[in-house]
């Protein structure tokens, strides 16, 4: 790993794994924006699983325990949505 010693601190920069998995993340991130943008879905779950790496396997237990927890804070809107698609299709 490379290491920058500017003002006599050491960084270590990140390697070429995780530029490559960021850019990745950048260029998905975009894509899906730009998709959701012209079909907006009609709900969005959005677990906070920033700091859980793209590779790290390890951590699955603290990922679907994040979606979990994700799912109910949106439960009310998923509820309401259903709802109101369960009455959009009762009158079809």
């Amino acid at each position: 790993m490379s290491q920058n010693l500017s003002r006599g601190r050491r960084h270590a920069w990140p390697g070429m794994f995780d530029v490559l998995a960021s850019s990745v993340n950048i260029t998905q991130d975009r894509i899906t924006r730009s998709r959701m943008a012209g079909d907006p879905p009609d709900i969005l779950l959005e677990p906070r699983l920033a700091q859980i790496g793209l590779l790290e396997f390890h951590r699955a237990e603290e990922a679907i325990s994040e979606g979990e927890r994700c799912v109910k804070r949106m439960r009310p809107v998923i509820e309401y949505t259903m709802e109101n698609v369960a009455r959009l299709f009762a009158k079809s």
